[in-house]
């Protein structure tokens, strides 16, 4: 279960996002743009629902998501 402070992907972008908060009913989150290399957040939120979001991990052999 996705929760307010993971790191996670969202469907249809290579990207790596924060979770900032949830709706009560764990529909919808709000997440932010997250640059993994430098550990801070982008200041680019945006609404999504909870079902399009997926744990984020890192891949070695690929380039890290925000950098």
């Amino acid at each position: 279960m996705i929760k307010v402070g993971d790191l996670v992907t969202a469907q249809g972008y290579n990207a790596a996002f924060r979770v900032c908060s949830l709706s009560k009913d764990q529909e919808t989150a709000e997440i932010e743009l997250f640059n993994v290399s430098k550990q801070q957040p982008m200041e680019h939120r945006m609404r999504v629902s909870a079902s399009a979001l997926s744990p984020f991990s890192e891949d070695a052999s690929k380039p890290l998501p925000g950098s």
